[in-house]
């Protein structure tokens, strides 16, 4: 691994099951994410909204199904550029931009089908040489 590699795209499509079960383990129960009508009709949305810290964890199991299970994240951190919903294929990855006594900075996004960036990040990890 050198810097300017890049990471091997993962492809997720997140399906209602999905967005119910990241609401449920992390306690993110916004109603956008699993009630249909009060998205669309009070909010407006053309549909269920995949969460954030989904995508911020897409992002990084991007790279550690790369790196296999001896990398170890370090740090992250992640923003929003745009919404992505129920159904979107969202493609995952980035790019090696450093690499430092024993660990591999990364620029992250995750992206829909048409190109449209919902998501940028960086991440730290530590890797066995």
């Amino acid at each position: 691994m050198k810097g300017g590699d890049q990471v091997p795209v993962m492809v997720r499509t997140p399906d209602a099951i999905d967005l119910f079960m990241f609401s449920a383990a992390s306690w993110l129960i916004h109603r956008i994410h699993y009630d249909l009508p009060f998205t669309t009709e009070h909010d407006g949305h053309p549909g269920l909204l995949v969460h954030g810290p989904l995508q911020g964890t897409y992002m990084i199991q991007s790279v550690t199904r790369w790196l296999g299970r001896t990398a170890r994240l370090v740090e992250t951190s992640y923003r929003h550029l745009a919404p992505a919903y129920l159904g979107d294929e969202l493609e995952c990855g980035g790019e090696v931009t450093e690499i430092d006594d024993g660990r591999a900075s990364f620029e992250l996004w995750v992206r829909k089908a048409d190109g449209t960036v919902t998501t940028k990040g960086i991440a730290t990890f530590e890797v066995s040489e």
